[in-house]
C-alpha cells in the first residue's frame, strides 16, 4: 500500500498519480490545479512548466473526468479544481466499466474459431520447463501472479537466483503481483519480494483477501500455469485472445495494488 507519510513533495505526488493511471504531464497539471484552485490555462502552464497547448488539452481531459470544472462566465476561460475525493469516484468509475464489460470480453474470447495450443507437464522438471519457457520472450516483458513463497519452497532460492540472472541477461522485465501474506512472511528473503531495477523486477501486493497458490505467467501469446501444491503440474496455453485478456486483467489489478 502507498505510505502517505512518505509523500513529502510534488515529485512523490506525481508518482502516486502515475500509479492511478495519469501520465507525468497530466499529473503535473492536476497538481498545479490543486495548488491554484481557480486559474486560467496560462496560469496552469506557468505553474506546471508545460506549454499552454499541452496544458489546455489536459485541462479539457480533466474536465471530462469530473476532476476540474470550466467557468465560461468570465471574459477569459478559467478552470476550477474540484475536491480530490473525486479521484476515488474516477477510479470506481473505471472499475465499474471494466466489470460491466467483462461479459462481452468473455463472449468474444469463447467464440473464437481457433483452438489454443496446450502443452502439459508434470513433476519438478516439468515445472522448471514451463517456468523457463518465459526466458524466451519477444516482447521482453512477463506479467506474473507469483506466490513466491511456494516457488522458493518447491525450487529453492539458488535456482531462483540462477533463473533471475538468466532473465536479466536476456533483458526481460518481470512485473509481479504477489500476496501480502508472502510479504509478511519473507523471513529475510526480501531479495525475492521487492522492486529491483538492476534485476528488472517490479512488484506490487494484492489485497489480503486475494489468496492463490498457482503461479501464472503471461508473455507474448502465451499463458502458463504452475501448481505447487498436491497436483504438482504445469501447462502452457498458446492463445492470442487469452493472452490479451489476461494482460488486461493483470494491468487492471496492478493499478489497484500497492507497492
Amino acid at each position: 500500500m502507498i505510505n502517505m507519510s512518505n509523500i513529502l513533495n510534488n515529485m512523490d505526488l506525481v508518482n502516486v498519480l502515475k500509479q492511478l493511471g495519469f501520465n507525468e504531464n497530466k499529473a503535473k497539471v492536476y497538481l498545479a490545479c490543486l495548488e491554484l484552485g481557480r486559474a486560467t490555462a496560462s496560469d496552469v502552464a506557468k505553474k506546471s512548466s508545460l506549454i499552454r497547448t499541452t496544458v489546455y488539452k489536459i485541462l479539457e481531459e480533466l474536465v471530462s473526468e469530473g476532476l476540474v470544472e470550466a467557468d465560461l462566465t468570465s471574459r477569459v476561460k478559467t478552470f476550477i479544481v474540484l475536491p480530490p475525493v473525486k479521484l476515488i469516484a474516477l477510479i470506481d468509475s473505471k472499475k465499474s466499466v471494466a466489470q460491466d464489460s467483462l461479459p462481452f470480453f468473455l463472449e468474444i474470447f469463447s467464440s473464437t474459431k481457433y483452438k489454443p495450443k496446450i502443452r502439459f507437464y508434470e513433476g519438478k522438471e516439468g515445472i522448471k520447463k514451463v517456468f523457463e519457457d518465459a526466458l524466451d520472450v519477444k516482447e521482453k516483458i512477463v506479467y506474473t501472479f507469483s506466490p513466491i513463497k511456494d516457488l522458493l519452497s518447491e525450487l529453492g532460492a539458488t535456482y531462483a537466483r540462477h533463473y533471475t540472472n538468466k532473465r536479466v541477461k536476456n533483458d526481460i522485465l518481470r512485473k509481479a503481483l504477489r500476496q501480502i501474506s508472502d510479504k509478511e512472511s519473507s523471513k529475510g528473503q526480501w531479495e525475492f519480494y521487492a522492486d529491483d531495477e538492476k534485476l528488472k523486477r517490479e512488484v506490487r501486493f494484492l489485497p489480503k483477501s486475494v489468496i492463490f497458490s498457482t503461479l501464472i505467467q503471461i508473455y507474448d501469446n502465451k499463458v502458463s500455469f504452475i501448481s505447487f501444491e498436491k497436483e504438482n503440474f504445469a501447462f502452457i496455453i498458446e492463445s492470442r485472445e487469452l493472452s490479451s485478456f489476461m494482460k488486461q486483467l493483470f494491468n487492471l489489478l496492478w493499478s489497484m495494488s500497492g507497492k
